[in-house]
């Protein structure tokens, strides 16, 4: 496994920590990529002095982290203190080339319309966001290659903070040089997987989409426009709000939220379990991609309500041709099919909540 240190360093004070005994290698946060493959991240203190360990002996602990994937191949990661608060915050830009086993990556200062989330509701907004000044130039990486990147530097106690980046097509790789440790089975061990996909509401075609590698993980979230993010779950998670408001079975999901029905159909199945399952979902409607086009004012009719509106005018108009077979009708309904792909809409897949949001 080859290994790279990416040369960006902010020489800056770290938050006050409390020296501690090092605990165990915390869990590396895995995020799947849509075109395959996967990044795992892990946040861990390092010596800079060794006379300072040999003074103080032990290291603080690593920060608390999440990897948020977004759009336009970007994965916002955030790091915080012990009381939840902002620390230090880049966006990993990564493409994955499955055909040549090749990643490419690099390096940018932290999304600044990422400033609200970062923060813990009713605190006052900082100044600037604490990330790079610049962006790397885009490297490519072989299969199972790591690189670290260092974020902190305290040269009063002689630590940094570093971040750990794997990149690999074999997800059980990801792991490391950290032992196998024997776990509890729970549910988050089940996968659900979306691949080719249709998109229903309220028994309408919304979009299609041809993503064959898909997304897998144990919650999905889907993204539709003007009605914000779904997260699904195969159980309730304490301390967030989700609501067991549909089912999982063979190739379909279905679930109601707001006095719509969904219905979100894959090409191969979503769990490898046969049977009926109870889905929870959790509606974050100021969820954005950052990357999103912006959405029409809410008087003006979309696109969809104007070719419907196009059809039934037709229809009144000249009902015998337009429903004749291959009439006017089928060409408009082909129309509205192939605009219904264009909608922005997106879905991805996560292992833990707390990768998609912070705790409540």
């Amino acid at each position: 496994m080859r290994s790279k240190t990416i040369a960006l360093v902010i020489a800056c004070l770290l938050p006050a920590v409390s020296i501690a005994q090092r605990a165990n290698p915390p869990d590396p946060v895995l995020v799947s990529l849509p075109q395959g493959g996967f990044v795992s991240f892990v946040n861990r203190p390092e010596w800079i002095d060794l006379r300072q360990a040999v003074r103080l002996r032990q290291l603080p602990a690593p920060l608390n982290s999440q990897a948020l994937p977004d759009t336009n191949q970007t994965i916002h990661r955030i790091l915080r203190d012990r009381d939840g608060s902002f620390v230090f915050g880049y966006d990993l830009w990564i493409s994955a080339d499955r055909a040549t086993k090749q990643f490419k990556i690099a390096i940018k200062p932290l999304d600044s319309r990422l400033e609200t989330s970062v923060r813990p509701d009713g605190s006052p907004a900082p100044e600037s966001l604490t990330t790079f000044p610049k962006s790397t130039e885009p490297q490519t990486l072989n299969d199972g290659s790591e690189f670290s990147i260092d974020l902190l530097v305290n040269k009063n106690t002689g630590v940094k903070m570093v971040d750990v980046v794997k990149v690999s097509f074999d997800r059980s790789s990801l792991g490391g040089d950290i032992p196998a440790r024997a776990r509890d089975f729970t549910a988050d061990a089940v996968a659900m997987e979306m691949k080719d996909y249709s998109l229903f509401v309220n028994d309408e075609l919304i979009t299609t989409g041809k993503s064959k590698i898909g997304s897998s993980g144990a919650l999905l979230w889907l993204y539709v426009p003007q009605r914000g993010r779904f997260i699904l779950s195969l159980v309730p998670r304490p301390d967030y709000s989700f609501e067991k408001v549909g089912t999982v079975s063979g190739n379909g999901i279905e679930f109601s939220i707001g006095g719509e029905r969904y219905r979100w159909l894959s090409s191969a199945p979503i769990l490898r379990e046969e049977g009926t399952w109870n889905l929870w979902v959790l509606t974050d409607p100021k969820y954005l991609p950052l990357m999103a086009t912006i959405a029409p004012p809410p008087q003006e009719k979309g696109t969809l309500e104007k070719l419907d509106d196009k059809i039934n005018s037709v229809l009144q108009k000249s009902p015998v041709s337009a429903q004749a077979p291959g009439g006017l009708q089928r060409q408009i309904l082909d129309r509205m099919e192939k605009n219904a792909a264009r909608l922005k809409v997106t879905f991805g897949a996560a292992d833990r909540i707390e990768n998609l949001m912070p705790r409540n």
